[in-house]
């Protein structure tokens, strides 16, 4: 499956107007496309892959989008939030396009302290790895999100001192406040019932920092059995509960060992290893280096 790394040459990102920041970020208006009437082209119809983030503030929504297992159908006043590698394919532009609303992509480097994906989903949850959160937003809650996209939006496009911090900086806000409005999941669209345990398991890992349980912990705080949580998420992700477990403790290790300032040692008790061998054991079982190796790259 193809993986996309250029931002300014994927899908219709091509105006040469607005500042990609060094292939680190790039906002495109939607109405704006649909004014010029242009195409995506066909590979893009095809399921395909990113190495970015994604976030759209849709105001109206009428082409389908289907990211993993679920199709991201008409929508109004809604978050679409994509991470890196879920896989993703755009269906083909209706007749009648009124679709309204901003697509932004952005790679962490653009930060300058959280700077690699893993630190970003660590700080922002609603990056789940597995899930494709669509939140339905209030008004108010829209408006406010939609005045700062605006602002995103024209900042990237003029040539003003400091505009790059400016555009930094925004997209930070953005972020957190986007965090303090789903930071429940409350508004959360999920197309089945297995979809919404999914989210919610994520959303339980998430909050655990660091402390991983085993998968009939997880159920037995969500009230449901571990065969049924097992079910949900096989059905939604296409692995086991306990895969999604080890990816997050993997994201995690990662996350911790680009702090140079904590040991291997340190990285291995912080994730309930009683000894660094064990860890660099569980490391390179699932990553194909060890924690060392890692770090040196």
């Amino acid at each position: 499956m193809k993986i996309y790394n250029n931002i300014k040459d994927y899908f219709l990102n091509k105006e040469k107007r607005c500042n990609d920041y060094s292939n680190r970020f790039y906002i495109r208006s939607i109405k704006e496309d649909s004014s010029k009437d242009i195409e995506p082209d066909e590979i893009y119809l095809e399921p395909h892959k990113r190495d970015f983030f994604e976030i759209g503030v849709l105001l109206h929504n009428t082409v389908e989008i289907k990211i993993g297992e679920q199709t991201l159908q008409k929508r109004n006043n809604s978050l679409a939030i994509v991470s890196p590698y879920q896989t993703i394919n755009y269906g083909k532009k209706p007749q009648k396009d009124d679709d309204e609303g901003y697509i932004i992509h952005f790679k962490a480097t653009l930060f300058e302290t959280l700077n690699n994906s893993y630190d970003v989903q660590n700080e922002f949850p609603f990056f789940k790895i597995h899930t494709l959160p669509l939140y339905q937003l209030a008004d108010d809650d829209f408006t406010e999100i939609l005045s700062i996209v605006k602002e995103i939006y024209q900042e990237s496009r003029a040539d003003k001192m400091h505009h790059l911090e400016i555009v930094r900086s925004l997209l930070l806000i953005l972020l957190y406040k986007i965090k303090r409005i789903t930071q429940n999941d409350d508004g959360i669209i999920s197309m089945n019932r297995y979809d919404a345990i999914m989210a919610k398991f994520e959303q339980l890992i998430h909050a655990s920092n660091n402390t991983f349980m085993a998968v009939k912990e997880y159920a037995s705080m969500m009230n449901i059995s571990p065969i049924y949580l097992s079910e949900c998420v096989k059905k939604a992700s296409g692995k086991s509960a306990q895969k999604v477990i080890i990816e997050y403790k993997i994201m995690s290790a990662k996350s911790l060992l680009h702090q140079k300032n904590r040991s291997i040692t340190e990285v291995a008790d912080i994730l309930g290893f009683n000894e660094a061998a064990n860890f660099n054991q569980f490391f390179k079982r699932n990553t194909g280096m060890t924690a060392s190796q890692f770090r040196k790259k």
